[in-house]
């Protein structure tokens, strides 16, 4: 179990990166009003009389970004139209909620966002299909779905193709909130740098406490706790901690195992802040590093490194995005361990978009596209080596967060790539 001493570790890691977190940082209201008009613009150049936008705690991206707005447990939803406002439509308990970001949106409570089967005293029902009649004011005869269909529940598509109205014609318009959200404003920026700085304590936490003998739960909750101790409003994944081969997992949520000397371990956190996400990820051996261990770190580091170096290559000179894939791919077929070909082990592409999610924005880098990267755009460099037969290397990953401002490359993460010299060591 943790100890005093850990909780003392814990806390000088929390006072020294609090004076790094600000958390007056916040989207300003003014900037809602322009991604609005943005919106507007799109819908009009496609003659789209209302859009639909769906989200939940776990896809929160296209409904955060147009009203700040998060659920807890229920689902939620929201419709525009060229000129106007959103309006949401949500559940009637964390519904509630929406008014705390300031933007007095109309709201609109439903039974079909409420928990099933609940009875909500005092407030009645309101169906789903008259608030958008009454909010598009006029014949819908074309609608926009700015989230994409394989997110959206079947029901609320059929709302829409069969009981709005005769002959509406449903398009799929998910990459105007796909796009928007892509291109970073300062703000975001700055929220997104916050997110980070609390990742990266979380994790120097989760480190510092780190031994034989501890529950991978009772690393994670260490993480779970310095997370909202600084400001986090949430995670973009459930903190990871894995050891031997539940390694393998790659972004398995911690578990009751116990930690045990020897074995690779795996440790991530995605804070969250004022819906912007950070991360930090990393592996270390608990205890000394065994030869077979010292191989796997030397070509996981190394390969890390080639791709930060390549990135930087790339933002600076604007240069397609493969070349940060290909880097340490082009590395890792050189490479064997116990005649194991790395190659086979670089599991997934190594650098992601993020934002309002921690992976689900563009744009996934491919070894096989000759992709740009945006203007203003946050990136994660998540260079991983999974899969290896032997568990003592199971599986570890260099996780980082950067941001592209023009040609600038800003990484946000202060923690080194290689962390062993960290286990269980505090500030």
């Amino acid at each position: 179990m943790l100890t005093a001493a850990d909780y003392e570790k814990i806390a000088r890691i929390i006072e020294t990166y609090r004076s790094k977190v600000d958390l007056t940082v916040r989207i300003p209201l003014d900037e809602y009003e322009k991604r609005y008009e943005r919106v507007h613009e799109k819908l009009r150049e496609r003659e789209i009389d209302v859009a639909f936008f769906f989200w939940y705690r776990e896809y929160p991206g296209d409904g955060v970004y147009l009203t700040g707005y998060n659920p807890n447990i229920e689902r939620a939803s929201g419709i525009i139209a060229p000129g106007k406002r959103p309006a949401l439509i949500v559940g009637p308990e964390s519904g509630l909620l929406a008014a705390e970001i300031g933007l007095n949106l109309e709201t609109h409570f439903v039974e079909e966002f409420s928990i099933p089967d609940e009875y909500y005293e005092g407030l009645p029902p309101k169906s789903f299909i008259p608030i958008i009649s009454e909010y598009a004011g006029k014949e819908i005869k074309r609608v926009g779905f700015l989230s994409p269909l394989d997110y959206v529940p079947v029901k609320f598509y059929d709302v829409f193709q069969s009981k709005i109205g005769e002959g509406i014609e449903i398009v799929d318009a998910s990459d105007i909130l796909s796009d928007l959200r892509y291109e970073k404003s300062e703000a975001e920026f700055a929220c997104m740098k916050q997110a980070n700085t609390i990742a990266c304590a979380a994790v120097r936490a989760m480190l510092a406490v780190a031994r034989p003998g501890l529950r991978e739960t009772e690393v994670a909750a260490v993480a779970d706790y310095v997370v909202k101790a600084l400001g986090g409003d949430g995670t973009g994944f459930e903190t990871i901690v894995n050891s031997g081969a539940r390694a393998r997992t790659v972004i398995g949520p911690a578990s009751n195992k116990v930690i045990r000397e020897g074995e690779i371990v795996q440790v991530g956190c995605s804070p969250s802040y004022e819906g912007y996400k950070g991360v930090a990820r990393r592996a270390f051996v608990m205890g000394e590093r065994s030869e077979i261990q010292k191989q796997y770190f030397d070509a996981l580091n190394t390969g890390y490194e080639k791709a930060e170096a390549e990135l930087k290559n790339v933002v600076e000179n604007n240069l397609p995005s493969n070349r940060v894939d290909l880097a340490p791919r082009n590395y890792f077929a050189t490479l064997t361990i116990e005649g194991y070909n790395m190659k086979q082990c670089h599991f997934f592409s190594t650098c992601h978009g993020t934002g309002l999610t921690e992976c689900l924005e563009p744009m996934v880098i491919h070894p096989e596209r000759e992709t740009l990267f945006g203007t203003n755009v946050g990136i994660m460099l998540d260079l991983g080596l999974y899969g290896h037969p032997n568990d003592q290397i199971a599986g570890g990953c260099v996780e980082n967060a950067f941001f592209k401002r023009g040609r600038e490359l800003i990484k946000f993460t202060d923690l080194p790539t290689d962390v062993q010299h960290l286990v269980g060591v505090g500030l």
